[in-house]
């Protein structure tokens, strides 16, 4: 998300999908999310951070899975029937988000939007909506801290393409 997208949803508002992990309220704008699914079989990929899950194979496509807790820095936690999985469109690929539980499709108005005064966050935004407090989160979820994990990201993106073409063969 750049930061003028960021200036544009805080100026003019717009569509979220707001879900939990941890007890903590998330979203991401909708247009950014293709997909909400359950919990798929994961294939667990060697010598990746401890967030990245796996792959799934979604439709033919192999898609990362990120364990939204561990990404935030959260406890790792039991996931149940109520937790999902939310496709969203990283750069021109795929990444598979492990949430709590979906809740809704929201209109957030700009009145209700603050930008995160912190710059390069996985937070972009924060929203007061229906008495919750939100974090707006950045799509590229995937975005590296420092250069282990960037080099892990771009091993897990070539990997998915690999995969997905072997899936299509």
């Amino acid at each position: 998300m750049s930061e003028q997208d960021i200036n544009e949803f805080c100026q003019k508002g717009g569509k979220i999908l707001s879900f939990v992990s941890d007890e903590k309220y998330y979203a991401f704008e909708v247009k950014d999310v293709t997909d909400i699914i359950g919990l798929l079989p994961v294939t667990r990929l060697p010598k990746t951070p401890k967030f990245i899950k796996g792959v799934i194979n979604l439709r033919g496509k192999a898609v990362p899975v990120i364990d939204l807790r561990l990404r935030l820095g959260l406890p790792e936690g039991e996931y149940d029937n109520r937790s999902s999985t939310i496709v969203i469109e990283v750069g021109s690929n795929q990444a598979g988000i492990i949430c709590d539980k979906v809740l809704d499709v929201e209109d957030i108005l700009p009145q209700q939007t603050a930008v995160s005064p912190v710059k390069n966050s996985l937070v972009k935004c924060f929203i007061n909506a229906n008495n919750k407090n939100i974090s707006l989160l950045d799509p590229d979820i995937l975005k590296h801290n420092n250069k282990e994990e960037e080099e892990c990201c771009h091993v897990l993106r070539s990997l998915s393409q690999t995969l997905t073409s072997l899936l299509h063969s």
